[in-house]
């Protein structure tokens, strides 16, 4: 089981959802704790360690450190806009 940790500006991301999107949200991140990798996670091209999942409208940028058995969401944004200025992971 990975531990799954939020960056802070991604918690307020969803925190400022309507309710139905906060549950798919937290739904599909909880289930990367139990794996990092699931059928529909696409590696980011260009990138070393950003992974990708697809929640509806929105999309979740994640980096899964294996060492330290960590899952870091690092943004979480709309289709059109998620894939601007991408941290280099």
């Amino acid at each position: 089981m990975y531990k799954v940790e939020v960056a802070e500006d991604v918690a307020e991301f969803i925190r400022g959802q309507t309710k139905k999107v906060q549950r798919q949200l937290h739904t599909k991140i909880k289930k990367l704790g139990k794996n990092p990798h699931p059928p529909n996670s696409i590696k980011l091209k260009g990138t070393n360690n950003l992974y990708r999942i697809v929640s509806g409208y929105y999309r979740i940028i994640y980096t899964v450190e294996h060492k330290e058995i960590t899952v870091l969401v690092l943004r979480i944004a709309h289709r059109k806009e998620v894939y601007k200025n991408l941290p280099q992971a």
